[in-house]
């Protein structure tokens, strides 16, 4: 299946079934990305893009969520 045809069938999913998807790739994806610093902030800037907001904003979400799991 091609890249086209993956993200087509991504699409017609629900959200919950695209958070089941993206977090059961999420760890090999990113310690594929740790290897690549450059390729992970690339990707941390357009999630950002995407997602609205800043960087510092988003450590203040990412803090928040630490502080709820505790």
């Amino acid at each position: 299946m091609n890249k086209e045809k993956i993200i087509e069938e991504l699409k017609r999913l629900t959200p919950e079934e695209r958070f089941e998807v993206f977090k059961a790739f999420m760890p090999e994806f990113c310690q594929e990305m740790r290897a690549e610093p450059q390729r992970m902030q690339e990707m941390m800037k357009m999630m950002m893009a995407q997602c609205g907001g800043d960087m510092s904003n988003w450590m203040n979400m990412m803090g928040l969520m630490n502080m709820k799991a505790k």
